[in-house]
């Protein structure tokens, strides 16, 4: 931005009609100009703005890689996400006794069933003490059977306890929370509270990092 203040007076002080006021204003304004236009990782613009009923997504500078923690699925498999590299990945957090979670997850399980598998993946953990049983009971219960669920009692991929969290861990906020992994592996922002993820401004914002390099 500096460099582009430079090269703006020498250009404006080649011609004797610019009054210096003239070019330090011209030159503020330029200034204000780019510094107005988000960046994001790489030089692109920030992805569309994307809400939920009780915030707005957030993006992390810098990033950092995923957790490696390996946690059990729904149905006894390791979940890992390191076996989603390449593809953008939504890792939602969740708990059967939460309300907003209850909310939400119907739209998360309608966009598991619509995205395609290689580009995007939904991994959807539950931190129920309860573990399975209790899990299992919610799925049933709202229908739920597109998703990719993993269990996470002792919250070592995700802990509430934003305090004291180990470094394998992402902070919990509250619930639900939804981290954004990019298809290098990254986590690049999240969002809390409860989101339409299967709304066109959810598309919109999903295809901003499907689309990135």
């Amino acid at each position: 931005m500096i460099r582009v203040a430079v090269h703006l007076l020498r250009l404006q002080g080649a011609n004797p009609s610019f009054a210096s006021g003239q070019r330090l204003a011209a030159v503020l304004v330029a200034l204000l100009v780019l510094g107005a236009v988000p960046v994001a990782r790489g030089g692109t613009l920030q992805p569309p703005v994307f809400r939920s009923r009780s915030s707005q997504f957030i993006l992390l500078r810098p990033v950092d890689p995923a957790p490696s923690t390996t946690i059990e699925g729904i149905d006894g498999s390791p979940v890992n996400l390191t076996r989603f590299r390449g593809r953008v990945v939504l890792l939602n957090f969740w708990a059967s006794w939460c309300l907003p979670c209850a909310y939400e997850m119907p739209s998360l399980d309608r966009l598991a069933a619509t995205v395609d598998p290689s580009r995007v993946g939904i991994v959807a953990v539950a931190i129920d003490q309860g573990g399975a049983a209790a899990v299992v009971s919610f799925l049933r219960a709202h229908g739920l059977t597109h998703l990719t669920v993993g269990l996470d009692p002792d919250q070592r991929l995700g802990s509430l306890n934003t305090g004291h969290v180990s470094a394998d861990a992402l902070p919990l906020w509250g619930l639900p929370i939804t981290y954004i992994i990019d298809k290098h592996g990254e986590v690049v922002g999240y969002i809390t509270g409860a989101a339409e993820w299967d709304s066109p401004k959810a598309q919109a914002f999903l295809n901003y990092f499907i689309n990135a390099n």
